[in-house]
Formats: structure tokens, sequence, C-alpha cells
């Protein structure tokens, strides 16, 4: 009997990929990013992306890593895409506004903010960006005033509640506000 040796080989597959290999390549280049492997999670994205372009929570996915590599200007053009398929995308539109802070755009995080606040006035976190940021910016009665929107929306908020105690010792105004009371 002539058996000839088993070749193996590196060749990739040719075929169609199907739902699998975007699960796999999403689910992997998720992994990657809780690892902080940023190149690995991009190089999964970017793959999951030609499977279903224009997909938003791939989008989402590669604004995230592009945010984390520092590369800002790709992460806001990435959740600008998010936000062209959903609209009401808090967590886009919020790190969108944080984006648009650490750029020195103010402005703008406080527009991007407040839409945030509009698409879904029951949200907690928009709130509680916009207040950040204006206690970040020295605003101490848009600050108080936005803490105190929270507050009414979500009353036991911790960090609220000790960013707006620290925001009343900075004024010297130890009661609570009279909307809270």
């Amino acid at each position: 009997m002539n058996l000839l040796p088993l070749k193996r080989t590196n060749r990739r597959k040719s075929h169609l990929r199907g739902e699998g290999d975007y699960t796999t390549l999403f689910k992997s280049g998720s992994a990657s990013l809780k690892q902080g492997n940023h190149e690995e999670a991009l190089r999964c994205f970017q793959e999951a992306a030609k499977l279903r372009p224009g997909n938003s929570e791939i989008n989402y996915a590669l604004g995230q890593v592009y945010e984390r590599m520092g590369r800002l200007g790709s992460a806001k053009q990435m959740y600008r895409l998010v936000l062209e398929t959903d609209p009401g995308n808090i967590e886009a539109m919020i790190r969108t506004a944080q984006i648009l802070e650490k750029e020195g755009d103010y402005h703008q995080a406080v527009r991007v903010y407040q839409k945030a606040i509009e698409a879904n006035p029951q949200a907690v976190a928009p709130r509680f960006g916009l207040a950040l940021l204006y206690q970040h910016y020295d605003m101490f009665d848009e600050a108080m005033e936005a803490y105190t929107a929270l507050l009414m929306k979500e009353p036991t908020h911790p960090a609220a509640w000790f960013n707006l105690g620290q925001l009343l010792f900075q004024l010297g105004e130890y009661p609570k506000p009279a909307v809270l009371r």
C-alpha cells in the first residue's frame, strides 16, 4: 500500500463568509479591545465592516478603537456614521461630545449633550456629562441646574450627589437646592 503524505496548506477559504464569520470577527475584536490590543481589534472590526458595510454596531466599535488609539478625528467620523443610521444613539452622542470637549470645542460639545437629552429625556448619562462639562468650565449656575435636573430623574445617583456637594462647597452653599428639598 502506497500512502501519500498529507500536505498542509495555509490557504484561506475562498467561500462566501456567513453570519458566523461576522460574529466571530466582532467577538474577537471586542475581546482584543478589552485586552488593550487595539491593532488587532481594529483589524477584526475592519474585516467585520467589510461583511456588513454601514452597520452601526461595527461603526460604533470602530469609533471606540480609534478613540482609544488617540485617533479622535476617525473616532468622530465613525460616531457620525452611527448617528446617520441611528440618530437616537445616545452612546454615540456622548462619545462625540466627550471628543469635542477634548478638542476644546466646548460649545459644540454642549449642543451634542443637549441633543442627546432631547433624543431621550429620561437618559441620565448625557445629563451627567453636561453637568460635568459645565462644572469643568466653572459655569456654576448651569452645572447646578444640570445636576438638579439629573437628580430629579435619578435621585440616588452617587456621583451627581458628590459633584453637586463639591460644587455647593465651592460656592459656600451647604444646604440642598430648593428644587431637591
